[in-house]
């Protein structure tokens, strides 16, 4: 239905847009008709007209006015006299209209004795009546014809159509409707359409078969990777089972040994106190009494003797700062960090500042990076500056222009802090025993420490998130480096 009301709807503009263009045409034609009968009025009839209106013969000029009024369209006429014989002589045929119409004035010339003299005009006026009527008789005719064969055409087009291609889609819509992926059923075919040569609709058909056959083969792979689906969500509850029930012992085991590690931190602690009062005493004691002997007592021994008190001085001296050290050591990895924003320049500077005043003998070449911040713990960070700057200020004492170096630099997109000396240095081969506690790489006669300082540097370090290494030569001097924060946390838990 739609696509005959489609078939009518343009057959008819085509027809109508037809129609106005034969009629327009029909309309140009009758006009040029009529103006064609005012030419021959021109060129036949003007001249008998002059020589009746000249004799003033009143009967053959309306004769001929009757004559002329025949013609098709014509409507009215009318000579009237002119000139300087004029006795308002006026002969008419026909009447004239109100309505617009096409006329045309013809002057009226006359030649006496050589002379041509115009005498009267001939006004001649045609009617848009008989054009006007024409044309709608004609229009009635053209669209009444062409309805009818646009009726007879669009049902023509709509048989066709339907014998053709719309039974065949019915046919294909209701086989699809029934179609299910659970049956197996028949394949489509189109009843008594023909086979050779094979058109669209054969395609279509050839195409819905396949698809329909694919479409059986997913689903019955989806049938089968469904059931595999449930088997494997059996198995993956099973295992969530048994990842609950281990995690329930993990966690257990992990409040075990957090309660472990408390107790053996309280241990620690406890242990460092008692390291910190009980064993200082008895040394202050060694100390004391060692010194007392010396410097009272000193006539009465021999040289060998004093010696021997000598060194049992110093080891009690080298105890106490053994003991400080691991002090030192046990507080890095206590504690809660305060976090703020550090300028190292400025703490550097406050650091070079106080080993000058300790050694004001000692001319050493410091240059600072300008503008270093990071973001730590104040003391914390502090002590491995301190550490650091005492290392290279000990290790340049034998160098002939000591100088030390600290900045900054971008590595991976990370700030990389690093203090340079020109001092002694260190074998390489060595590096992995640097940062381990009471180990040093130098003779204790070369140069003094306990090999604890660079320890609590890597704790201090590894609590902030960062990691310290060192670079470094024999006789040319060494670099320590350091980051905090790599993996891109500040937030100072532990």
């Amino acid at each position: 239905m739609r696509m005959l009301i489609s078939v009518v709807l343009f057959s008819t503009f085509v027809t109508l847009v037809s129609t106005v263009l034969q009629l327009y045409l029909d309309y140009r034609r009758d006009i040029d008709v009529i103006e064609n009968h005012f030419d021959e009025i021109d060129r036949g009839s003007l001249g008998v007209i002059a020589t009746s209106l000249w004799n003033v013969d009143i009967d053959q000029l309306q004769t001929i006015l009757d004559g002329l009024l025949r013609l098709p369209d014509m409507q009215a006429l009318e000579v009237t006299e002119t000139g300087e014989y004029t006795s308002n002589l006026s002969v008419k045929a026909g009447s004239k209209q109100k309505k617009a119409a096409l006329f045309r004035d013809y002057p009226i010339f006359y030649t006496s004795e050589g002379v041509a003299r115009r005498i009267g005009t001939l006004h001649a006026e045609a009617t848009f009546s008989g054009v006007y009527q024409r044309l709608i008789d004609a229009a009635v005719v053209i669209l009444v014809s062409q309805a009818i064969k646009i009726f007879l055409v669009a049902l023509f087009i709509v048989l066709i159509f339907y014998q053709m291609v719309g039974r065949h889609l019915s046919t294909i819509s209701q086989w699809l409707s029934r179609y299910d992926l659970t049956e197996q059923r028949p394949v489509l075919a189109l009843p008594g359409k023909p086979r050779t040569p094979p058109d669209e609709l054969d395609g279509l058909v050839f195409s819905l078969n396949d698809m329909t056959n694919r479409l059986l083969g997913a689903y019955r792979a989806l049938t089968d990777a469904n059931a595999q689906m449930e088997r494997d969500i059996v198995a993956r509850f099973h295992a969530e089972r048994e990842v609950v029930r281990l995690n329930a012992i993990l966690e257990q085991r992990v409040k075990q040994r957090t309660f472990e590690l408390e107790a053996a931190n309280e241990e620690l602690a406890a242990f460092a106190y008692s390291v910190s009062h009980d064993l200082r005493a008895p040394l202050r004691r060694i100390e004391g009494f060692g010194q007392i002997l010396v410097q009272e007592h000193a006539e009465h021994l021999d040289e060998q003797a004093v010696h021997y008190l000598d060194r049992m001085c110093a080891g009690a001296k080298d105890m106490a700062d053994m003991i400080d050290s691991f002090l030192k050591l046990s507080r890095s990895t206590r504690g809660e960090l305060a976090i703020e924003t550090l300028d190292l320049s400025a703490m550097a500077a406050e650091t070079v500042h106080r080993l000058r005043e300790k050694t004001p003998d000692r001319e050493i070449d410091v240059v600072i990076e300008p503008g270093l911040t990071v973001e730590g713990d104040r003391r914390l960070l502090g002590v491995v500056l301190e550490n650091l700057f005492e290392n290279a200020w000990k290790y340049t004492r034998k160098a002939a222009h000591p100088s030390i170096t600290f900045g900054a630099d971008q590595q991976d997109g990370k700030v990389r802090f690093h203090l340079r000396d020109n001092g002694t240095g260190f074998d390489m081969a060595h590096a992995k025993r640097l940062f381990s506690p009471f180990v040093r790489l130098h003779r204790p006669e070369d140069f003094e420490g306990t090999g604890v300082g660079l320890a609590t540097v890597q704790r201090i370090i590894v609590r902030h998130g960062g990691r310290v290494w060192a670079d470094a030569q024999v006789g040319v001097g060494a670099t320590f480096y350091f980051t905090c924060w790599e993996k891109g946390t500040n937030d100072g838990q532990q």
